[in-house]
């Protein structure tokens, strides 16, 4: 501090050493700093003659003005960076962030040196260096896990340096939110226990400490969320976006949004800008017998856990916005529709394709995404843009799963406490057509036939050139449930 003073042209006089006097230390002399450790300051500051002209300032950061409570003219002044020797510190104090309390004149001080203050309270001081202190000290000892993780592996700490400067530049320009990429933003659990499975034991705790504080990170709400009631209207604030520079993520729904679908608002908000959920009961896609009407609604809710997922924007039209009229025009999309969900409900998948297509005829080019659990239903859709070609790129996201193997579905709430229970029988049944792949449809229709109250649709599989995909379709007492695993070559 003093020779960072000295090169501002303050006129710095030779500092004290912990074996000098300090009693007449504030004698002629405009301002005074204390630069002992904290535990020291009260001491130092009491064996000081209090001089009325004169400002007695500490440089703690956890510290309030009690310390100094013998002087009239007494203030706080702590730089926000690390000083590992005086030369280095002198240039580091430059256009640096300063805690400041008390006295103004310590504001003259941050002026002489191009930094900045921060006013913070004498009862904020301890939170506040408590933040400091993992900015610096608590990244060092990540960066010494990283040191020790990649080692292991034979990897220098080199390597990932540059990671790190990103990652902190990309968090400076778009908030830590914004910025949190990887697997817990993705809701990747799977490769999660793939990193703690390879980690010794030593370092699964600092691993899992930071793999909770980044899954806080994905729930932090968002006050910016703008929820929009017109295609204009939703088409303008996109267009404004792409304008600004910025990608835009989509993640179409139905409503009544649960955990299935904040994974796919958080793999959206790690992957792009900004991320718009649609929440839409769409009647193109219900037969004449299904549960439109009933279908689960909760906007409130909705707009609660977009945000909470990192969403900007909810557009949640009504149906005259929709379909102000008799619908004329639909969309078929051949081959891919038929069978399975397409021969089970006719009608469904050219209810789909029309008002995804409205989708995304309304919010422009973009990034879609997409659960997997609706398998065919994602086929469907990625054959649609690809005809038409839409500027958009199709995402596919895995199925999120409750803890008994049931996938999430906003239809599971129709169930009561013993179809929740026999509802788990779908799952079980891809697993044991997983297991016996040449033989899977009579094994899934043979697991389910162990379930009494679920009434099979179809059990099925679809072969691709890279995978087989089971699907499996069923009513729970009055619950239709569909469900589907891929079981790679």
């Amino acid at each position: 501090m003093a020779l960072a003073l000295s090169r501002a042209g303050w006129d710095v006089v030779p500092a004290l050493g912990r074996d000098d006097d300090v009693e007449d230390a504030a004698a002629g002399v405009d301002l005074l700093v204390i630069a002992t450790p904290d535990a020291s300051v009260a001491d130092v500051a009491a064996a000081v003659t209090p001089s009325a002209s004169t400002v007695v300032a500490h440089l703690a950061g956890s510290l309030g003005l009690d310390v100094l409570s013998s002087h009239p003219r007494r203030a706080a002044l702590h730089p926000l960076v690390a000083l590992p020797s005086a030369e280095v510190g002198a240039d580091r104090l430059r256009g640096a962030w300063f805690a400041v309390a008390g006295d103004p004149f310590v504001r003259e001080v941050v002026d002489a040196l191009g930094g900045h203050a921060l006013d913070v309270r004498d009862e904020d001081r301890a939170a506040y260096h408590a933040a400091a202190c993992i900015a610096s000290n608590h990244l060092v000892a990540l960066l010494g896990q990283v040191e020790r993780v990649a080692a292991s592996a034979g990897l220098p700490l080199d390597a990932y340096l540059d990671l790190v400067r990103g990652t902190v530049d990309n968090v400076a320009h778009l908030g830590p939110a914004a910025a949190l990429t990887g697997p817990v933003a993705r809701g990747d659990w799977e490769t999660v226990a793939r990193h703690l499975a390879s980690l010794d034991a030593s370092e699964r705790p600092a691993y899992e400490a930071m793999a909770d504080a980044a899954l806080r990170l994905t729930s932090t709400s968002r006050s910016d969320v703008e929820v929009l009631d017109t295609i204009a209207g939703f088409r303008k604030a996109l267009d404004r976006e792409r304008h600004a520079g910025r990608t835009v993520g989509l993640v179409p729904t139905m409503g009544y949004l649960h955990d299935g679908h904040a994974s796919l608002i958080r793999r959206a908000a790690a992957e792009c800008d900004v991320v718009a959920v649609t929440v839409f009961v769409n009647p193109l896609q219900f037969a004449a017998n299904e549960d439109l009407s009933t279908y689960p609604r909760d906007l409130d809710g909705d707009v609660r856990l977009a945000r909470e997922s990192g969403a900007s924007f909810v557009f949640a039209p009504p149906l005259e916005e929709m379909y102000p009229g008799k619908v004329l025009t639909s969309v078929h999309v051949s081959e891919v529709s038929e069978g399975l969900e397409g021969a089970s409900r006719p009608t469904h998948f050219d209810g789909v394709a029309t008002v995804v297509a409205k989708l995304f005829n309304a919010s422009g080019e973009c990034r879609a995404y997409f659960g997997e659990k609706d398998w065919q239903q994602l086929q469907v859709v990625r054959a649609m843009v690809r005809d038409l070609s839409f500027p958009v790129e199709i995402v596919g996201c895995p199925i999120v799963r409750e803890p008994d193997g049931l996938a999430m579905s906003s239809r599971n709430v129709y169930l009561s406490p013993e179809e929740r229970v026999a509802a788990t029988v779908l799952h079980r049944a891809l697993q044991a057509g997983a297991a016996d792949i040449a033989n899977a449809r009579v094994v899934m229709a043979a697991t389910v036939a162990t379930e009494p109250s679920v009434d099979l649709d179809y059990a099925d599989v679809v072969e691709t050139d890279s995978a087989y995909r089971l699907l499996i379709a069923a009513r729970v007492g009055r619950t239709r449930l569909i469900d589907n695993q891929g079981v790679a070559k």
